[in-house]
């Protein structure tokens, strides 16, 4: 069964994928989903580096956005 999550605009991810991905949301901002993510950014350049240093050093620490 595949684990989705619904944004505040109602936009629907999938939180299962087998990478990382980084989606503009229909309400504004970023989403950074799968591989069990979903985490919230103002600016794409934020979910970008954030994505690179979950799939670099397994880092999640900080906050979001």
């Amino acid at each position: 069964m595949t684990l989705l999550r619904v944004s505040q605009s109602g936009q629907v991810y999938d939180v299962d994928l087998p990478y990382l991905k980084v989606t503009r949301d229909e309400g504004g901002g970023y989403y950074l989903h799968g591989k069990g993510h979903f985490l919230f950014f103002d600016e794409r350049e934020a979910a970008e580096a954030r994505k690179h240093d979950l799939e670099v050093y397994g880092v999640i620490g900080g906050g979001t956005g």
